[in-house]
């Protein structure tokens, strides 16, 4: 039998599994920018899908605060944009 395309669910294409997720959080881009709102659709070890809020001009790297005193957070790289939906990777090189 020969089967033609690749008929997995894109979800099992992950390296990591992803958990639905809706949270708020913020986006820093430097210190002089005040921080944008976003909120967590999807999460996994390795990375997040986020909904922008508004249009947003983001850099390549920045930083997402994941509570309000900022002492949770994760360097994000951005991997795909689609409108306000940004996926990101959390490099290992978190620093």
């Amino acid at each position: 039998m020969v089967v033609i395309g690749n008929y997995r669910n894109r979800t099992e294409l992950r390296k990591k599994p992803r958990r639905h997720f809706h949270y708020t959080a913020r986006i820093v881009t430097d210190q002089e920018s005040p921080p944008i709102g976003c909120s967590i659709a999807d999460i996994s070890e390795s990375g997040a899908r986020l909904a922008l809020a508004a249009d947003e001009t983001l850099p390549d790297k920045f930083v997402l605060l994941l509570t309000a005193d900022g002492r949770t957070q994760r360097h994000c790289r951005v991997v795909w944009r689609d409108g306000l939906t940004v996926g990101v990777e959390f490099p290992q090189d978190d620093a």
